[in-house]
């Protein structure tokens, strides 16, 4: 009886472990994914900011 309580308890001991490192390994993919639409947002709002500075000059030289 002992052994087969212990046995059930390697058991789901293993599945945790097995589930926290399948875990682990998506919290990395997922903070790469994020670090990677960061980035893009960042150079996407550069570039809009470009983009606005250009109708600025625009518009003052439409002024002139």
């Amino acid at each position: 009886m002992s052994n087969e309580i212990f046995a059930e308890l390697e058991n789901k001991l293993d599945s945790l472990i097995e589930e926290v490192e399948t875990l682990r390994l998506e919290i990395s993919d997922l903070r790469q994914i994020r670090d990677g639409l960061k980035q893009e947002a960042a150079e996407t709002d550069e570039r809009l900011q470009k983009l606005l500075g250009m109708f600025d000059r625009l518009e003052e030289s439409a002024a002139l």
